[in-house]
């Protein structure tokens, strides 16, 4: 079983292929990523954050440290890079099972049922 990426948009659901922002060298967004079996129509949702380095250097100073495993760091905003090291990422989460590929994919970003018991 292989992971396929299916559609990105913004964590509030919003356009990710619209959403440009205002410095490109000093930006963090949140993506929401649905990702299934390639072929399939399902999919599971994935939470990860995008930032430049200049924002996670401003996150830092302002709390003092930054403590996230969910982030994807670039040095600018390129949207179509940004989609390519998400589907180069997801392509290589493979396994027997889905559960298996969930796993992998866990490792990077926040899975939908995480909090689930």
């Amino acid at each position: 079983m292989i992971a396929e990426l299916k559609l990105i948009s913004l964590a509030d659901h919003s356009s990710f292929e619209s959403f440009v922002p205002e410095y490109p060298l000093d930006f963090g967004v949140d993506l929401r990523l649905y990702i299934g079996e390639v072929g399939g129509d399902a999919s599971d949702s994935f939470s990860l954050t995008v930032c430049s380095p200049d924002w996670l250097r401003r996150e830092c100073a302002s709390q003092g440290f930054v403590w996230r495993w969910d982030l994807l760091i670039v040095e600018e905003f390129n949207r179509v890079e940004i989609v390519q090291v998400l589907q180069r990422m997801v392509s290589r989460c493979v396994g027997e099972t889905w559960d298996i590929v969930v796993a992998q994919l866990a490792r990077r970003m926040q899975w939908e049922f995480d909090t689930y018991a």
